[in-house]
């Protein structure tokens, strides 16, 4: 979720910012909660055991050849299953982007930073070899006497066909304006 027009500011994170002057907001950025994040893999997890399930009586009713679609379904469920137990566990997360600075929620734990505080901002970059190469996978904010705020990319298709994650270059041309330094780290198996 990015912030328009008519996105409400928390009243902590407003009074956060205030206490830091951090200025006017410019971006939001949240991951909708672990609820209903497991929720929707559960769902997910449902329907494909009952495609699953149906495709395997297909297949053994009438139609043999069906069996492997069966079992691709059903990995897709089992898969689902899994999301669904482990993503309430990663937590919930929100980052308000200001002219200044920034306010980062984790687990209803608020925290805010000036742009001028941070050593440097990471992007982790997945190297090649692997099979999202050249993709980000996090933007990493390191600000002097806190622990590191790891913002997650959300991309989104381009007009010109391309993959990018707006709030992502919001947050690196922001953090680059005000001077610090912006480091690309290679993650992944080499």
């Amino acid at each position: 979720m990015d912030t328009d027009e008519t996105t409400q500011i928390p009243a902590k994170v407003a009074a956060l910012a205030a206490a830091h002057d951090l200025g006017a907001p410019v971006g939001h950025r949240d991951n909708g909660g672990p609820a209903r994040t497991a929720l929707l893999a559960l769902v997910l997890s449902v329907v494909s055991f009952a495609v699953a399930f149906a495709l395997f009586y297909l297949a053994g009713t009438y139609f043999r050849p069906l069996i492997p679609v069966a079992v691709v379904a059903l990995a897709i469920g089992v898969c689902g299953l899994g999301w669904a137990i482990v993503f309430p566990f990663r937590g919930s997360q929100s980052v308000y982007a200001y002219e200044n600075g920034l306010v980062h929620i984790r687990n209803g734990r608020a925290r805010a930073a000036r742009w001028l505080e941070m050593e440097r901002m990471e992007l982790h970059v997945i190297r090649d070899g692997n099979l999202m190469a050249g993709t980000t996978s996090a933007y990493l904010l390191k600000p002097s006497g806190q622990p590191p705020m790891r913002v997650q990319p959300l991309l989104r298709e381009q007009p010109d066909g391309s993959r990018r994650d707006p709030f992502g270059t919001l947050l690196t041309r922001l953090v680059a304006d005000a001077g610090r330094p912006v480091v690309q780290t290679l993650v992944g198996k080499r």
